[in-house]
């Protein structure tokens, strides 16, 4: 079984290494009983990504396997499709997608699925979800399938707060934000509530 950290370099600057080392931490600990620790070098960046937004990809079991360097480009994200599954376990960042791959087949001709399960709304396929209510106030479903490190840069420095979220309380926020790894609130990858199908 293998494991990823996908890391966002901007401008020679690792974000949230530490939010990725402690969960990194966590999943090999429970796997493999190891701690391996994340080593990137920035001088190891090819020159062509030197400029933009590099996605890093830490591929790792027990210990470290690889390190990748890739370009990012957001994905264009104007609809979503909510879908239900009450067995999807994601809870450790695995490169085994099926299941969430099997779930974003059932996506009908729109851009991204949003995962219900056991009645509360979790995440999209790649991100964690953040709403905004009328007034403002930025909610994170309570029980995500992956606890995300924005996510978690987020909770920790009171931007976003927890709160179960479930379809029939969507008529309360106005506007759903993307949020990963590599996608801030800033760069607005979201979509209005009326455009979610159900």
């Amino acid at each position: 079984m293998t494991f990823v950290e996908t890391i966002k370099i901007e401008n020679g600057i690792i974000h949230n290494l530490d939010f990725h080392q402690e969960r990194m931490c966590r999943t090999a600990l429970f796997h493999f009983g190891t701690k391996p620790e994340i080593r990137i070098e920035t001088t190891s960046i090819p020159p062509h990504l030197q400029n933009d937004r590099i996605k890093c990809r830490v591929l790792y079991a027990s210990d470290i396997l690889s390190v990748e360097f890739h370009a990012y480009q957001p994905k264009k994200i104007q609809s979503l499709q909510t879908v239900t599954n009450n067995e999807i376990d994601y809870t450790h960042k695995s490169t085994d997608r099926n299941a969430l791959n099997r779930l974003f087949d059932q996506r009908r001709g729109a851009d991204d699925i949003i995962i219900v399960k056991n009645g509360q709304i979790s995440d999209s396929s790649f991100a964690n979800l953040v709403f905004e209510t009328h007034t403002g106030e930025l909610f994170t479903p309570k029980n995500p399938l992956l606890a995300g490190t924005k996510r978690a840069f987020l909770l920790k420095n009171g931007i976003i707060q927890e709160r179960e979220i479930r379809v029939e309380d969507l008529p309360a926020y106005k506007k759903l934000y993307l949020i990963n790894a590599m996608l801030d609130l800033e760069d607005n990858i979201s979509v209005l509530v009326d455009a979610i199908a159900f």
